[in-house]
């Protein structure tokens, strides 16, 4: 008895670590990227507005917005290259 005990304690281990694994590996797959891209926007976001605050004549910030936040996501890996 002492035996299967010591065996069932070593199986409720091992499903406990394979358990944990598979939520962490998608928790990096699926809530990384979200909070990358979430990132990317907000510094995209306030460089476009330190830049348009620099620049008093220039009106369109989104052309900034874009070239900023593309940067950021390629810089971070978020697209991947083929």
């Amino acid at each position: 008895m002492q035996m299967f005990n010591l065996h069932k304690s070593k199986i409720y281990l091992v499903v406990f670590i394979v358990t944990a694994s598979i939520l962490a590996w998608g928790v990096w797959n699926n809530y990384r990227p979200q909070m990358v891209y979430a990132s990317c926007a907000d510094i995209a976001e306030k460089t476009s507005n330190l830049r348009s605050r620099k620049d008093f004549l220039k009106t369109d910030t989104s052309k900034d917005f874009e070239e900023v936040f593309n940067e950021c996501l390629s810089d971070a890996g978020y697209f991947e290259v083929k």
